[in-house]
């Protein structure tokens, strides 16, 4: 039961919502159309009788009639379910791509894509968003389509079946009649087959969730190797890549071997139950054939009547696999629902307890902090009682050693970082923070100029953004399409990175040691230019570059308990 009510939780949003009109209108023409295929089988059922009692008879004008039909009936069949599969298909595109930009929205708002990495994040959220939601929806489609078909199924053989076994003798008790026999014996037999597969089967959900988990590692782990290739190349690390990536692919061939010997097993047992089933009708109806209570033709029409109902009432047998998987599934996608739902609410809670304040401009306030105590996510402390002024264009330098929380304090001031107590307010929502290690998306040079804003047509701020940086050979290249991190050297994406400070123009930029790859006369220069074209924006700057010092209006020493500034 929690898994359906997991299930339901995650379907709801959707399914209740009015932007799912259309769906439950595609859902109803599929369902009408597998209620109609069912009733086709029924006249199928029929035809068999006709046509085998005309075949025991030698009726060949009647035998070929009955062969038309049947080309009519198969028509039908073929047309019903294409067109019943691509109905359903329909269905599954719009429920996934509404789930789909559900859960990113909610997986990239309130960064938490970002803050989901500071707690416990749940293996791999690209492949739950990617991949688990496609296998949501196209199981639980085909699960419930399939289990509707299975109830019509039976309850319309169902009374072919009692009909036609209503006079039948037990085998071996020629003086015994049991009226319905046959139903009965598919239900018995439905019943046996299903514990049966259980016991043997039980324990592939937890084989399919690790298969998932483990596949989606390798796939992390391949796309870092790729992201990471020239450091891996410059440090001749490609022997210690193969051996982790052996390692990771081994985790993924031992679980699937698992599931193999699983699936043998439980292969064994319902290629069996259904071999034996095959058989069931026709020994159960030989005492009424020889006794002449019925024909050639109701044979094979107690045959497929008998198939019918025992493959309908063992829709749990045959969907086992989808079952194990689907429940699988689910409770990936509800771990990383659960996982947003925690990380929203200790933002919340933070947010409650401290205070991030936008000013009014009026004031001319650039930055201010008020008694802000920086944590790490298990609560300890990292900064206490910082606290820190500045007006809007001012210039500020942060100093202090490795590992005191510098980065970590411009993550707050930026709005990123959730674990904080006391106040820290800003004149301005246009803050740009430049870490280290820029990020330049695979897109084309324009796009990681302009990033993450919207890139525009006007090629001269692109060339003097350019230009300024000591990068003229790339104007030629703006709209170049590449994966620009792994053709620009660290310097050289340090460079990018401060010229797109000039493009956006913020009204706060932060640098987290934003110039660490460049040389010092080159840093020195770089920093120099960018206060005379950014007049107005208030700059905070982390740097262990001690000759960059001069440039700033005033500079700070970071402590391990607060700050103490001294004026330049």
């Amino acid at each position: 039961m929690s898994i359906l009510k997991q299930f339901f939780a995650i379907a709801k949003p959707y399914w209740l919502s009015r932007a799912s009109l259309i769906s439950w209108l595609l859902f109803a023409a599929t369902v009408a159309l597998s209620l109609l295929l069912v009733q086709v089988m029924v006249e199928l059922n029929v035809w068999n009788k006709e046509f085998f009692d005309a075949l025991a008879a030698l009726e060949g004008p009647l035998i070929y009639d009955l062969l038309i039909k049947f080309i009519a009936i198969v028509a039908i069949i073929v047309v019903m379910k294409v067109y019943g599969k691509w109905l359903q298909q329909w269905v599954e595109i719009r429920w996934r791509t509404s789930l789909t930009e559900r859960l990113v929205s909610r997986w990239l708002n309130h960064q938490n894509f970002y803050r989901l990495t500071l707690t416990e994040e749940p293996d791999n959220p690209d492949q739950r968003i990617a991949e688990d939601i496609k296998l949501l929806t196209t199981d639980t489609l085909t699960l419930i389509l399939g289990l509707i078909k299975s109830v019509a199924t039976l309850s319309a053989f169902s009374v072919i079946l009692w009909n036609l076994s209503s006079n039948f003798l037990l085998p071996l008790f020629d003086d015994i009649k049991v009226s319905g026999y046959l139903l009965w014996l598919a239900i018995i037999y439905s019943i046996l087959g299903a514990g049966v597969t259980h016991f043997f089967g039980h324990k592939l959900h937890r084989l399919y969730y690790q298969q998932q988990k483990r596949e989606a590692n390798f796939r992390a782990k391949l796309l870092r190797s790729r992201d990471s290739a020239e450091q891996i190349a410059l440090m001749n690390g490609q022997q210690r890549e193969k051996q982790q990536l052996d390692s990771t692919y081994d985790n993924i061939a031992s679980n699937w071997k698992s599931l193999m010997g699983r699936e043998k097993k439980l292969g064994l047992v319902v290629n069996t139950y259904h071999q034996i089933a095959a058989m069931v009708p026709y020994f159960a109806a030989i005492p009424a054939l020889m006794a002449g209570a019925i024909t050639v033709g109701g044979l094979f029409q107690v045959r497929m009547a008998f198939m019918r109902v025992y493959r309908s009432l063992s829709w749990f047998i045959f969907r086992y696999d989808d079952l194990t998987r689907w429940s699988a599934t689910v409770v990936r996608l509800t771990q990383f629902i659960e996982a947003m739902d925690k990380c929203e609410l200790l933002s919340q809670q933070h947010t409650n307890s401290s205070a991030h304040v936008t000013s009014n401009k009026a004031q001319s306030l650039g930055l201010t902090c008020q008694e802000l105590t920086i944590q790490k996510p298990n609560g300890q402390t990292l900064l206490s009682d910082v606290n820190l002024q500045m007006s809007g264009g001012e210039s500020l330098l942060i100093k202090g050693a490795s590992g005191l929380g510098k980065s970590t304090l411009l993550r707050t001031l930026a709005g990123i970082w959730p674990f904080y107590d006391g106040q820290y307010q800003t004149d301005s929502n246009n803050v740009l923070l430049l870490p280290q290690k820029p990020y330049l998306p695979k897109s084309t040079l324009r796009e990681c100029l302009s990033y993450p804003q919207a890139p525009t047509t006007d090629d001269a701020l692109y060339h003097t953004a350019l230009k300024f940086v000591g990068l003229p050979s790339l104007l030629t290249e703006l709209d170049i399409e590449t994966e620009w991190q792994l053709t620009l050297s660290g310097g050289e994406q340090q460079k990018i990175a401060l010229a797109r400070a000039l493009v956006l123009k913020p009204e706060l930029l932060i640098l987290d040691e934003a110039t660490s790859n460049l040389d010092e006369p080159t840093a020195y220069l770089l920093i120099k230019e960018l206060r005379t074209l950014l007049p107005h924006s208030t700059l905070l700057m982390v740097s262990h570059q001690s000759h960059l010092t001069e440039l700033f209006e005033r500079a700070i020493e970071l402590k391990k308990t607060n700050l103490h500034a001294k004026s330049l």
